[in-house]
């Protein structure tokens, strides 16, 4: 549910998140923990986040596994071809899934977040974080 604390809304979500984390669930044999995942327009404009994001539409879910690195889980979780934004958040000790819609010939977009600011994801920032 949202965590703004004030919504009781029917919350959707994407099939093919489920999925996502049902394999990631699998390969690592324990039960990926969510942070955070649907946020409602009221938590939105509360944090100045734009209305339509992955969260709003119940595509994406910023996600840990105890016992897990949390570069192993991102390096697993860019191998699902339904996860087509990926964040690495060392800080938080969480990584961002989302099934976003790519358009034809687009990549998976993947960032990282350090010193409270997002940045895109370098071959050197891959390399410092033992990514793939």
């Amino acid at each position: 549910m949202c965590r703004c604390g004030q919504c009781r809304n029917d919350i959707r979500v994407h099939l093919g998140l489920v999925g996502a984390l049902e394999m990631i669930g699998f390969n690592f044999k324990r039960t990926p923990r969510i942070a955070s995942a649907f946020r409602c327009e009221y938590y939105n404009d509360k944090h100045n986040i734009g209305k339509k994001n992955a969260h709003s539409q119940g595509k994406a879910a910023h996600i840990y596994i105890d016992g897990v690195k949390l570069n192993d889980l991102y390096n697993f979780a860019k191998t699902i071809p339904e996860i087509r934004g990926l964040g690495y958040y060392p800080e938080e000790k969480f990584i961002h899934i989302d099934t976003r819609s790519l358009d034809k010939g687009a990549e998976k977009d993947e960032w990282f977040k350090e010193g409270g600011k997002i940045h895109p994801m370098t071959a050197e920032a891959k390399t410092r974080f033992g990514l793939l």
